[in-house]
């Protein structure tokens, strides 16, 4: 699978935003925090190789639905077939309302992503931010990350202060054990 990523980074650097897939110790710390004993519909914005998304299905209850949006064709098919309790859309996240709307589902209890968002633009970071802020419901958590040697980028620095306005609560926490290592930053609604 590194090889797919690989290509899928090295076609477009910017979108992909990293070479291989993070880590397990990295997929750990997102998803601990989902209230999973709740959590009734779990998101994924840009699976990539599915590092998060195999936590999601592991620890998901039964009854929970978890849907990850991914841009690249390539990769959405990878994990549709490696997750199939995953529902796998071929989207951008700034489409989540409507991907959701069809899905005849509201708002979610946990929106987590694997999005660069060092590299988008101000107008992609507000998007996609907006976008999960309107469909998260009272209380549920958005959960992402950023490498710590992108911290100076004033990319990085718009995105922070976008979550800190954004959101009741903010909070970073460091993975050191992630090549390279990150910051994981978890929202409440």
């Amino acid at each position: 699978m590194d090889l797919r990523f690989l290509r899928s980074f090295l076609a477009n650097p910017r979108r992909v935003g990293a070479a291989f897939p993070s880590s397990q110790v990295l997929a750990g710390r997102i998803t601990d925090s989902i209230d999973f004993a709740r959590a009734r519909v779990i998101v994924e914005l840009g699976p990539g190789a599915g590092a998060f998304t195999r936590q999601l299905a592991q620890r998901a209850d039964p009854a929970c639905r978890v849907i990850a949006l991914e841009l690249d064709t390539a990769l959405a098919a990878y994990v549709a077939a490696r997750y199939p309790r995953v529902e796998v859309v071929n989207a951008a996240a700034q489409r989540l309302p409507q991907v959701l709307a069809e899905r005849g589902i509201g708002t979610v209890d946990a929106v987590v992503s694997g999005l660069p968002f060092a590299n988008f633009s101000a107008e992609q970071q507000a998007a996609v931010v907006g976008a999960v802020r309107t469909v998260l419901r009272p209380g549920g958590a958005f959960v992402s990350y950023s490498f710590v040697h992108a911290q100076v980028l004033p990319t990085s620095r718009r995105f922070r202060r976008s979550l800190r306005d954004r959101f009741g609560r903010f909070d970073i926490r460091p993975v050191l054990f992630n090549a390279p290592p990150a910051l994981v930053y978890r929202c409440v609604a």
